[in-house]
């Protein structure tokens, strides 16, 4: 299906980009907003905040919407962490004002952007969406509000909605601490990348392109179920595993690993992807030594963004 129009907030940001390409590749509009262009060339984005959501509405009362990808908010455990009641007033108020718009807007389908760290320090075991979460950070809790929201809207409003639990985003704008962009940016500076870690420590990394797919099948899937979904690229990866890719990649590169903890130290072994197979029939493309390439390939990344 194209021709829709898809309102997707967090516009200017690592997944808001790419949702955006990939819609505009097939043909459908995306009503991007954002609070802020990080300075770049953006005429395809209007310059909201969620503070502004009456503004929002007023935006999008003025023409026919089919959906909303809500990938806009607080974006890691690590951002605004000593300011928790400002991650819930992103995070979780924004979400339901935007619900709410939906509802009365008679909007049709709403992809909410959630979190692996949902769980949790789960540990050794396959995850799937039966797990209870076990949030151990205020951007995890604001998270599973979120998504708890979302579920309500659904059952008792009648707003198609799914929540996708992404695990850990690489690829090109993205802003936040990431290993794999400090790799690539400082191979090409000639400089080493110190990367302080507990080698057995699993990560879970999807290239952003990925994510974009999962975010379209929610949008053209025929029904969505109630709940949320994994998405993640299925390779359980330890640090000297990254890093060993990461050379492969970039001969250039010279990577050090020194004894220390990730920011996000939560254990959470391997995620099921089943359900969302069977859900929305995605599955991921993108292995991390295909994404880390196409990610290194990317850069320096372009400041002009495409309609």
């Amino acid at each position: 299906m194209s021709g829709r129009r898809v309102l997707v907030t967090g516009g200017a940001g690592l997944v808001g980009l790419a949702v955006r390409r990939a819609l505009a590749a097939r043909g459908d509009r995306a009503l991007a907003v954002d609070m802020t262009d990080f300075g770049r060339d953006d005429p395809g984005l209007v310059r909201l905040s969620f503070a502004q959501m009456d503004a929002l509405e007023a935006h999008l009362a003025a023409g026919p919407v089919d959906a909303i990808v809500h990938a806009g908010a607080v974006s890691s455990p690590v951002m605004a962490r000593d300011t928790p009641l400002a991650i819930v007033d992103v995070n979780v108020t924004a979400t339901a004002r935007l619900l709410d718009i939906a509802r009365r807007q008679g909007i049709g389908r709403f992809v909410f952007c959630s979190s692996h760290v949902v769980y949790g320090d789960v540990g050794a075991g396959l995850i799937d969406e039966e797990r209870a979460p076990h949030p151990a950070t205020a951007y995890a809790a604001s998270k599973v509000a979120g998504e708890a929201l979302v579920e309500c809207f659904a059952r008792d409003y009648g707003v198609p909605g799914v929540s996708l639990r992404i695990t850990r985003v690489y690829g090109p704008h993205r802003r936040a601490n990431c290993f794999l962009r400090e790799i690539i940016r400082d191979a090409a500076a000639g400089r080493p990348t110190v990367i302080p870690c507990d080698p057995a420590f699993p990560y879970h990394f999807i290239h952003v392109d990925d994510v974009a797919g999962a975010i379209l099948a929610a949008l053209d899937a025929p029904a969505l179920p109630f709940g949320a979904l994994n998405v993640t690229s299925g390779e359980r990866l330890t640090m000297p595993e990254v890093a060993a890719i990461a050379r492969r990649v970039l001969p250039a590169a010279r990577i050090e690993l020194v004894e220390g903890r990730d920011p996000a130290p939560e254990v959470q072994e391997d995620f099921s992807l089943a359900r969302i197979a069977a859900a929305l029939g995605w599955r991921p493309r993108l292995p991390l030594s295909e994404g880390f390439a196409a990610y290194a390939a990317a850069m320096p990344e372009p400041e002009a963004i495409p309609a």
